[in-house]
């Protein structure tokens, strides 16, 4: 809560007070032309100790009287009050003196400008680098006649600042600038600085049109590069228990992006936080999938194709918005235990930190460096509560387990933290963190290097980036494809994502550097063939991309290759139209909107249809006079072809009571669809459960017990549990109508069928035989001692025993 002007006064000593009115009598006695008494002041108050606190409340407090004050400060006197001001009228003295000193505004020589803010700086102050090196948090020391504190001794005599009550000052000099206290800034004395010299701190704005800077170009190309090489493992990257790669998929894509093996330094995931980050962004932006313990692409032609700036907005808002990423798993020389596992997403608070610090940004200097550690220490007057709000427990406990919203203890390697000592190593480390990590990455900022930065430069784009305007600028000119007879592709610099994509479907990459190096090869465009590419597709492309008719001879490469390709083909879900007349499909195909409704025409009578066309091309039939009849091909259900399942991935798992449990959050739906015509829904999951009701309800439709059984076991991981079988069976009667097991006491005779029938014939040995037991049973051995255990199972699954 904002203290009163009024209650400021009343904790100030008598004997300061009287100093600040003297102060100002004398600074008025100088500025003003007449004899006349200060604003407020009457005939019989001339004596300062005369006055009471309202009284000297109305003569300092005066806007014309402030004015007064503060026109003659110096520099570093405006300096001081205006950052202040800006923070929220209130600041740590110490924590102020670390900031002006490491971020070298102390320094005479150094002009500011009348706006105040002023934090860029060319080179690192010494104590800052120090302080980087040893990750030791050194405050200036605290000198009667230093520049800082001699300039709060001036602003605390002239009544512009004052202590906050938590400084006692018995026995001291009030107007000392040694103390570590809070400063606070009076309501009016901010109200009339804010009216004179407009302090606001102004946000970056975005420019009206500019190329994209090679930092958000660096962040497309590097995203590309990973899904382009997991696009190009069939099997996907593998992935161990933790969610992490394995180590051999690791290698690889070391390899790949970063042109060397890992060392022994890198041994999981989370030794190189950037490739980890730059894998989470994909998996986020759905541009990755995690399946079956392994790493898959998806389709990416849509996210490429958006402008650079929609692009890099999307991954920033990822980032900003989203907790797939924890910074506090990278401080450095800070224990935290037993802090978050690799994958676990952040906590909200570290969500809240992270949008502080990126809405710190945008109050830097353009095309300056700046100091990390000014950059910290100034963060800490504006959001002294980053990482762990106040309502957690008292400040100097807050990085105990018990005393923040994390239950996490933080400890330096060499004991534990401070709570001055612990804000620079936590929640400084925490800036660091996102400074040289994530914002750096995602091309917002520029670092001086890239081990052990110690200043950063903002990014041209950075506004623009985090702008919520619409896109408004154009994209830049990409540059052209170069198709040559040789089947070599070249894309002249700057290269499309968009271009790349599209070419890996048909051509292998020889190299991306400047310019990109494609070739067609009979192998590759056979691959996209079989993938669903035509050979006229591909032309097409190739002849947009390079803005002109390709060579001949690679058109017609083109259709033999797809002719090679084609001589056996297997079609799935494919739709025909047989007409009994050429001459309509001829009439068809040369029209250019219906030719778009079809794809190959197979032969004179008969054409292919592009998929979700049927509905149009009926129309169009319809609208020229024919009834055209749908038939349908001849199969049990949607998922057999010629009598045989169609191969997809397993769905589900098979639980004994016959509940369906999903695999994945979206399911195939044709295999839903298929599954729900033997099975209802759960009530209590929402899953699917096989029911002797359900099963019997199929079997009336239709569906046999042996194609339901069969795509159990096809689409159930781990197929059917041996219980569950059984009572599939006796529900669809599969055991036939018999379903009953009587236990056989008596003793029984093994002989053969001759010997039998013998005995049956000697009158003597007929009377002592029982009645033969039918040669369709099955005759089983059971432990006396297991016998009625396996009855209870029995009855338990369904079978009736006798």
């Amino acid at each position: 809560m904002e203290q009163s002007d009024l209650d400021l006064l009343q904790l100030v000593p008598p004997y300061h007070l009287q100093a600040v009115i003297k102060a100002r009598h004398v600074l008025m006695a100088t500025k003003t032309q007449s004899n006349e008494p200060l604003p407020g002041a009457s005939a019989s108050s001339s004596s300062p100790s005369s006055l009471s606190n309202t009284e000297i409340a109305q003569r300092l407090f005066d806007p014309s009287s402030i004015r007064l004050a503060i026109s003659d400060l110096g520099e570093i006197e405006r300096l001081i009050l205006l950052e202040l001001i800006v923070c929220g009228g209130r600041a740590n003295s110490r924590d102020l003196a670390l900031y002006f000193t490491s971020a070298s505004l102390l320094d005479p020589s150094k002009k500011s400008e009348a706006a105040g803010i002023h934090d860029t700086i060319e080179m690192p102050f010494e104590l800052s680098r120090s302080y980087q090196q040893n990750n030791l948090l050194q405050y200036p020391v605290a000198h009667p006649h230093g520049i800082f504190e001699q300039a709060l001794r001036s602003l605390l005599m002239l009544g512009l600042l004052f202590w906050g009550k938590q400084t006692n000052f018995a026995g001291r000099d009030y107007a000392s600038g040694i103390h570590d206290g809070v400063l606070i800034v009076p309501l009016a004395v901010r109200g009339v600085v804010h009216s004179e010299w407009k302090p606001e701190e102004d946000t970056l704005a975005a420019p009206a049109s500019a190329d994209m800077e090679e930092g958000a170009r660096a962040l497309q190309r590097v995203l590309y590069l990973y899904w382009s090489l997991v696009a190009s493992m069939r099997e996907g990257l593998a992935l161990v228990s933790s969610g992490l790669l394995s180590r051999s998929a690791l290698r690889l894509v070391m390899e790949h992006m970063v042109g060397k093996t890992p060392n022994d330094q890198v041994r999981l995931e989370t030794d190189a936080p950037r490739l980890l980050f730059i894998r989470l962004l994909l998996m986020n932006l759905g541009l990755l999938q995690e399946r079956r313990n392994a790493l898959y692409a998806v389709a990416a032609e849509a996210f490429f194709s958006l402008p650079l700036l929609e692009r890099t907005r999307r991954c920033y808002r990822l980032y900003r918005q989203t907790p797939f990423w924890d910074e506090l798993s990278y401080l450095p020389e800070v224990n935290v235990r037993p802090g978050p596992a690799p994958l676990d997403p952040a906590h909200e608070e570290v969500v809240r930190a992270r949008q502080a610090v990126a809405e710190r940004l945008v109050y830097e200097q353009m095309a300056m460096w700046h100091d990390i550690a000014a950059f910290i220490a100034r963060t800490k007057l504006y959001v002294p509560y980053l990482l762990f709000p106040r309502q957690y427990g008292p400040r100097a406990e807050r990085y105990s387990s018990g005393s923040n919203p994390y239950g996490w203890d933080f400890r330096l390697r060499r004991g534990w933290l401070t709570h001055r000592e612990g804000w620079h190593m936590v929640e400084g480390g925490f800036i660091r963190s996102v400074v040289s990590g994530p914002l750096h990455w995602l091309g917002l900022l520029e670092l001086d290097r890239e081990e052990n930065p110690s200043s950063f430069r903002l990014s041209p784009d950075i506004a623009a980036i985090m702008s919520d305007a619409p896109v408004e600028r154009e994209e830049a000119p990409w540059g052209r494809l170069i198709v040559q007879p040789n089947f070599e592709l070249v894309a002249l610099a700057p290269v499309s994502e968009a271009l790349l994509v599209n070419l890996d479907r048909f051509a292998e990459r020889v190299s991306l550097e400047h310019i990109a190096q494609y070739r067609l090869t009979k192998a590759s465009v056979t691959h996209a063939i079989q993938t669903g590419l035509h050979a006229e597709t591909i032309q097409q492309a190739l002849e947009h991309a390079a803005g002109g008719v390709i060579p001949q001879n690679v058109q017609y490469s083109l259709i033999e290759w797809e002719r090679q390709a084609r001589r056996v083909e297997v079609w799935q879900a494919a739709t025909l139209l047989e007409v009994d007349d050429a001459a309509l499909l001829d009439t068809l195909f040369a029209d250019k909107e219906t030719r778009s409704l079809f794809g190959r025409r197979l032969a004179p009578l008969l054409a292919e249809v592009v998929p979700h066309q049927l509905s149009t091309v009926q129309e169009i039939l319809w609208q020229r006079d024919y009834l055209p009849t749908l038939t349908s091909a001849p199969t049990q259900d949607t998922t057999t072809e010629s009598g045989r399942l169609v191969v997809r991935e397993p769905q589900w798992r098979l639980h004994d009571d016959g509940l369906l449990q999903p695999l994945y959050a979206v399911l195939d739906l044709y295999l839903l669809a298929e599954v729900e015509c033997f099975s209802v829904r759960d009530e209590a999951t929402g899953w699917q459960r096989i029911t002797p009701a359900a099963l019997q309800q199929a079997l009336t439709n239709n569906v046999s017990l042996e194609h339901v059984v069969r795509f159990l076991r096809q689409y159930c991981e781990d197929g059917i549990p041996g219980s569950l079988l059984i009572r599939l069976k006796l529900w669809g009667g599969g055991y036939g109508e018999n379903t009953d097991i009587q236990v056989e006491y008596a003793p029984l005779l093994r002989l053969s069928d001759q010997a039998l029938q013998d005995f049956q014939a000697d009158e003597e040995l007929k009377s002592l035989l029982g009645a033969e037991i039918e040669q369709q049973s099955r005759l089983v051995r059971i432990d006396a001692n297991n016998l009625e255990q396996v009855i209870a199972l029995l009855r338990e699954r369904g079978f009736s025993v006798k």
